[in-house]
């Protein structure tokens, strides 16, 4: 397990690539008991991080910024409002369900495993982008970055039928 996370905690640059299931994969990282350490900021980033929210659409991050890559981790939401539903997974294998919300400087998530249906808690932290000026005419001046993760802009049929399922699924539990 220890190989596995390393493994996807690694740049995208790794060569080795390793077969597992995505829900091993989110179980493991979960399983980590780590301390988050606090990162420290100067007031304008704070100040930008908070008045920034994701602005409402369909998005796709990966591990790579490539799309369907064996070994990768993808991750495929809709964010309305500050609320997402979406899917974790790796091409070739189950995906995971995921709800939560955009928060400063983090996605807070449920990830719902395939298999059991137990709900688990996941941060992605988010990056927001140094060039970006917020105001007040202008809130959401660029989408945020995910950490460890690269924008993809082209969602294919097959990750628009994944979001399809997780939003039937889970989407009354963050959009009323």
């Amino acid at each position: 397990m220890k190989a596995l996370l390393t493994y996807l905690l690694a740049p995208v640059k790794q060569a080795t690539p390793m077969i597992a299931g995505f829900s091993l994969a989110v179980a493991g990282l979960m399983a980590m008991n780590a301390p988050v350490q606090a990162v420290p900021h100067t007031l304008e980033k704070t100040a930008l991080a908070q008045a920034t929210t994701l602005p409402d659409g369909v998005y796709l991050y990966g591990q790579s910024a490539q799309p369907d890559q064996l070994g990768q981790a993808y991750f495929v939401f809709e964010s309305r409002q500050g609320k997402l539903v979406g899917a974790l997974y790796m091409p070739n294998s189950s995906f995971d369900c995921t709800y939560g919300s955009v928060e400063p400087e983090k996605l807070s998530l449920m990830v719902i495993d395939t298999y059991d249906r137990s709900e688990n808690p996941y941060i992605i932290a988010t990056e927001q982008p140094d060039s970006t000026i917020a105001s007040r005419l202008n809130p959401t001046a660029a989408p945020v970055s995910l950490e460890g993760y690269h924008r993809i802009e082209k969602v294919s049929t097959n990750d628009q039928r994944i979001l399809n399922v997780c939003k039937q699924n889970y989407q009354t539990r963050v959009w009323k």
